[in-house]
């Protein structure tokens, strides 16, 4: 065991690991075309690389937070050799597209573990008052994950071209496995009771019945189509009307605000038990932001309406994930979020789908997101009051 201190630092390997999964991810994409005419492949094989992480999550998902809720410190092992693996499939053949697509492959396994760890992880290695820091802190290391990932790419491809690219995400990824496989192995969980693990359809059955988990899952589908729709299609529908070379800019903003909103408001949204107002809120605003671009674009509009969505947008996903700690025993909280992920995935797939008709349509695109935005806000008005959450059954870690 470790100190206060070694305690702390050994903690941060765990949102180390859900930065690096991000950048694993999203290596590529900024560079998507001179990686694929370096690697003698085509821009698919690049996509694929990208495309395998939401594909496995969706299968893997409810496994994933199965077997975090049954083994949680081996289940963060796991992930862990895996995306060391990662690494050493990139570092041993960096200008190899089977080793990167391998290294890959094991990385979009490893990612459910991540991502659905984060709310677990916070309750089983901090105490009650910590745990919206925890998740916010686990929720902004996923968004910023992403924003070096693309930020830092074209820089890294420029100077040192498709090598530079796979070598510095490889060791992000190493050191940030080997750092968990140290916080595992060193620090102790929080809590010494035991509680009895249920059958997996005994678990499943429980969590279905929670009529606020579906409502949840329709929340963070809106959620998720927003930001999915944005990522793919921002460019090819501001470019119709002059505003094409700020799409990249635009995007960065929204996840820098983001960034900045996960890490602020779910501690706010604990503290003050307004996690409903502030979920309405952030829902309430892709109204506003999208309905206003549906009306009137400019630069100046699309800056600050992508700011301001994202401020909110993105901490409503922390705030959800702290509601659930705050609500689900240790054993279902993984469960719990993949029900939820994975709903909101597919959720986000139909409409990520139906808007390819609306890119040659900036009107009718942005009235699509406003629409999200609405049905998000219907569904939140009817999510039960955050007053006095009490945890289904008595609290424990395993």
């Amino acid at each position: 065991m470790v100190g206060k201190v070694g305690r702390s630092i050994s903690l941060a390997g765990f949102p180390l690991l859900v930065f690096a999964s991000q950048v694993i991810w999203v290596t590529y994409s900024p560079v998507t075309t001179q990686v694929a005419s370096g690697l003698n492949v085509g821009k698919d094989a690049i996509g694929l690389l990208v495309m395998l992480f939401p594909i496995l999550y969706i299968i893997l998902a409810y496994p994933a937070g199965r077997l975090l809720d049954t083994w949680f410190k081996g289940s963060l092992i796991v992930a862990s050799i895996l995306f060391i693996g990662t690494g050493i499939a990139r570092f041993a053949a960096p200008e190899n597209y089977i080793a990167i697509f391998i290294g890959q492959f094991l990385g979009a396994v490893a990612q459910p573990f991540v991502i659905n760890g984060i709310t677990p992880y916070a309750s089983a290695y901090f105490e009650e008052k910590g745990r919206p820091l925890a998740v916010s802190m686990g929720s902004a290391a996923m968004y910023a994950g992403m924003i070096v990932a693309m930020a830092v790419g074209v820089f890294v491809y420029d100077y040192w071209s498709i090598v530079g690219l796979s070598l510095y995400s490889a060791i992000v990824v190493l050191v940030a496995g080997t750092w968990t496989l140290w916080m595992v192995s060193k620090v102790g969980i929080i809590g010494k009771a035991k509680l009895e693990h249920l059958t997996t359809f005994e678990s499943l059955k429980r969590i279905v019945k929670r009529k606020e988990i579906w409502i949840f899952a329709g929340i963070m589908g809106m959620g998720l189509s927003i930001l999915d729709i944005l990522m793919t299609w921002v460019q090819p529908v501001l470019a119709p009307v002059g505003l094409g070379k700020i799409a990249g800019m635009a995007i960065s903003l929204m996840l820098v605000s983001g960034v900045i909103g996960a890490s602020v408001l779910p501690s706010l949204a604990a503290k003050y038990s307004i996690r409903k107002v502030l979920i309405m809120i952030a829902a309430f605003t892709g109204i506003v932001a999208y309905g206003v671009l549906a009306t009137n674009i400019s630069m100046v509009l699309v800056y600050a309406m992508f700011a301001l969505n994202g401020f909110m947008l993105m901490a409503a996903l922390p705030i959800i994930f702290e509601w659930i700690e705050k609500t689900t025993v240790f054993t279902q909280q993984g469960e719990t979020v993949g029900i939820i992920m994975i709903t909101g995935h597919i959720i986000a797939v139909i409409a990520l789908t139906a808007s390819t008709l609306l890119t040659g349509f900036y009107r009718e695109f942005f009235g699509l997101l406003a629409m999200l935005g609405f049905v998000a806000t219907i569904l939140t008005a009817i999510l039960p009051s955050d007053k006095s959450l009490k945890r289904q059954g008595e609290y424990s870690t395993p």
